[in-house]
């Protein structure tokens, strides 16, 4: 029998994220058969995902150094350094922005052109200290985006010269997980929700503006949930308390569950300034919920505005105006066309199956062009 393909799935560490969920995705759907698998977390112990404790799969971790950050960085370095010296990995595969700077720039050079690197989130949220590098270190490696935005963005840093080497696949999601037969039921109180880390880009603080300028109109609750250590929460926490949104407003930290929550929401909103291919509107879009999205996180027009749910300027009066619209739609039964749509459209473009397919084409190409 011909040997496994290699494969090395490179993070700093595994927290409740979206590249990070991509990432146990690919893992979790990938032939065992054809793949040996090897995942390394060189800089925190942290697993947010247990159930990557229990695939049949090389579980790689580094304790960080609780150090001053510059010999914290060191020590994690030179551990990705000695793995992949110490391997001799076929692929190496990472999903996070940060963590291919430092695989590239620890990687020996018998991996150059074995090294893919996925960039999940629009050019402007990377330090220009990375950004230039890259017009370095691409030649060393592939580079695939989850959005044609995001796409068209790195072919104007690195150039005509590498276009051959950047490549589209849009996340995947496990549809029966998500998978909600009919809308969320309609009670007393619309249930809103919103589902990210509680950071600046996310940009939580409008939904809650939003809220408090039409609380008083309806009855609602509006949930929060996102991880909790970023730099919004206590920003986010503060406006609830000071606007006494306590009693219509619950604020959530990570959930192992997400899915339920998905399926209890009858309006999803992402208030993002900008996206990739942002899980949680796929996610929502699958439960059912009536979807609200801001221009900016709206990256490749996943969302057209009336079709498949609803889509605003940026702006918190217009976010104002798309929620009342849609309490509206709810509360006259006049959603599930929208819905429906959203439902339809999530199921037949972003199935897992489709994403692990693409990237094992992508691996087999580089593996040819490497045998050539």
């Amino acid at each position: 029998m011909p040997s496994k393909v290699k494969i090395c799935y490179i993070l700093s560490h595994l927290p409740q994220g979206g590249a990070e969920r991509q990432t146990i995705n690919l893992i979790r759907a990938l032939d065992y058969s054809r793949y040996d698998i090897t995942l390394v977390l060189y800089a925190n112990v942290e697993i947010f995902y247990k159930e990557i404790l229990e695939l049949p799969i090389h579980l790689l971790v580094h304790q960080s150094p609780k150090v001053w950050k510059l010999f914290r960085t060191i020590s994690n370095v030179l551990y990705l350094r000695k793995i992949l010296a110490r391997n001799d990995f076929d692929i190496l595969h990472t999903l996070l922005f940060h963590n291919g700077f430092w695989v590239r720039l620890m990687a020996p050079r018998r991996f150059d052109q074995r090294i893919i690197y996925s960039i999940r989130t629009d050019l402007q949220d990377s330090p220009r200290f990375f950004l230039f590098f890259e017009k370095f270190l691409i030649r060393r490696s592939y580079a695939i985006t989850n959005s044609l935005k995001a796409k068209n963005q790195f072919k104007l840093l690195v150039g005509d010269k590498y276009h051959h080497k950047i490549f589209n696949i849009y996340n995947g999601f496990d549809t029966e997980r998500f998978n909600l037969d009919k809308p969320s039921q309609i009670r007393d109180k619309i249930i809103i929700g919103t589902v990210g880390r509680q950071t600046t880009q996310k940009n939580q603080i409008q939904i809650l503006d939003a809220i408090n300028q039409i609380t008083g109109k309806y009855l609602l609750h509006f949930f929060l949930i996102g991880d909790k250590a970023n730099d919004r929460f206590k920003v986010n926490e503060n406006y609830i308390r000071s606007n006494k949104l306590d009693k219509c407003v619950t604020i959530l930290g990570s959930q192992p569950e997400i899915e339920s929550y998905f399926k209890r929401f009858n309006i999803f909103v992402l208030s993002s300034f900008y996206e990739g291919c942002p899980n949680v509107l796929f996610e929502a879009m699958l439960a059912r919920c009536l979807c609200i999205i801001s221009e900016g996180a709206n990256t490749d027009h996943f969302i057209q505005d009336g079709i498949n749910g609803l889509v605003y300027d940026g702006s918190t009066s217009m976010l104002v105006t798309k929620l009342e619209i849609a309490i509206d739609l709810l509360r006259n039964g006049n959603s599930e066309m929208i819905t429906e749509n959203g439902n339809r459209y999530a199921r037949e473009n972003f199935a897992l199956s489709q994403m692990v397919n693409s990237y094992e084409l992508t691996y087999e190409k580089i593996l040819k062009n490497n045998s050539d």
